[in-house]
């Protein structure tokens, strides 16, 4: 049965890793949790008496020290480009199984480094992505492979929210291409196959008086081996929330919507084609699902699937790059 450590104790392990595992854990499945505290660590102070099964550690090394490594799940929550070293240091004390926050990496350098440690130690690292094993991802996966719609021509992921008050008072972030994207650019590829990148966009982010650069919006255009070609857009600013994603086939087109908030895990898939109109409803707890199939394929020694997110990271890193160049290039013109 395997333990659990997270590290990095901000929005994704506070309030993500740490209530799903602490409801799940509790949950009596057999064989998989142990009946242990889920251990954490922060070098900032965080109160979380609201989670009793939680023990925090006043360090790093307490941290480490207080689970076996051998069966123990660490979850990396650090924020991109700050987790080389917390890794490094993870993989030296006998860590080999290890939850990391998306993107894989922030920049060229770190992505590397990730893939050394990763062959050097044998580490298997799973990203989180409870996108790519939603219930409404695997229902459109299934759709497209039918052919009942004829070929996938096009497909468009809109994931949009007011982001305000965290992008002013939160550094994590430098763009918005890291905030949603990471999100959809998995699906796309697995929709849509390997693909390269054709065009990328961000804007600033506008409040009151103030102007934060490259935190307002960002799109990708991305076009696929088959033909198909994926627009990906994400905008801070909207007065509106929405998860969803289009696929335009030669017969029809289907628009899946993902829950917007843990507040209400249902997912909504509407197909609109010549013969008919239908829509479904379901529920679809794609974090829940995430943990418990990673948790199970490090117990049972399966294989977690790291290429699809180097792939994805290195594509919003060349985005990032390319829209750095464009200002850049902006910023110079006569």
């Amino acid at each position: 049965m395997l333990q659990t450590l997270v590290l990095g104790l901000g929005r994704a392990g506070a309030a993500l890793h740490l209530p799903v595992l602490s409801r799940i854990g509790g949950s009596g499945l057999p064989g998989l949790f142990a009946e242990h505290p889920l251990i954490a660590y922060d070098p900032r102070p965080v109160d979380l008496r609201h989670l009793p099964r939680v023990r925090v550690a006043a360090s790093l090394t307490e941290a480490m020290g207080r689970v076996d490594p051998a069966k123990t799940v660490a979850h990396l929550c650090t924020p991109p480009g700050s987790r080389l070293t917390v890794l490094e240091e993870l993989a030296r004390n006998g860590f080999r199984q290890i939850i990391v926050e998306k993107p894989l990496g922030a920049g060229r350098r770190e992505l590397d480094r990730i893939g050394v440690l990763r062959r050097r130690y044998g580490l298997q690292l799973a990203v989180v992505a409870p996108w790519l094993v939603a219930g409404l991802t695997e229902r459109l996966a299934k759709l497209v492979r039918s052919g009942e719609f004829g070929a996938l021509r096009s497909l468009t992921v809109n994931q949009h929210k007011p982001r305000f008050h965290r992008s002013l008072t939160n550094s994590g972030h430098t763009n918005a291409c890291e905030v949603e994207l990471p999100h959809a650019v998995p699906v796309a590829l697995r929709l849509g196959g390997p693909a390269e990148l054709v065009d990328a966009e961000w804007t600033d982010m506008a409040c009151g008086d103030r102007s934060i650069p490259r935190l307002g919006s960002a799109q990708l255009t991305l076009r696929h081996e088959g033909g198909v070609t994926s627009r990906l857009r994400s905008d801070l600013t909207s007065p509106i929330r929405e998860r969803s994603v289009t696929l335009s086939l030669d017969h029809g087109i289907i628009t899946g919507h993902y829950p917007l908030s843990a507040e209400d895990d249902h997912a909504q898939l509407e197909v609109v084609a010549p013969d008919r109109i239908e829509r479904e409803v379901f529920r679809d707890d794609a974090l829940t699902t995430f943990f418990l199939r990673t948790y199970r394929a490090f117990r049972d020694g399966l294989p977690v699937d790291v290429e699809v997110h180097e792939r994805a990271a290195r594509l919003l890193i060349e985005a990032k790059e390319r829209c750095a160049r464009r200002v850049l290039v902006a910023t110079h013109a006569p």
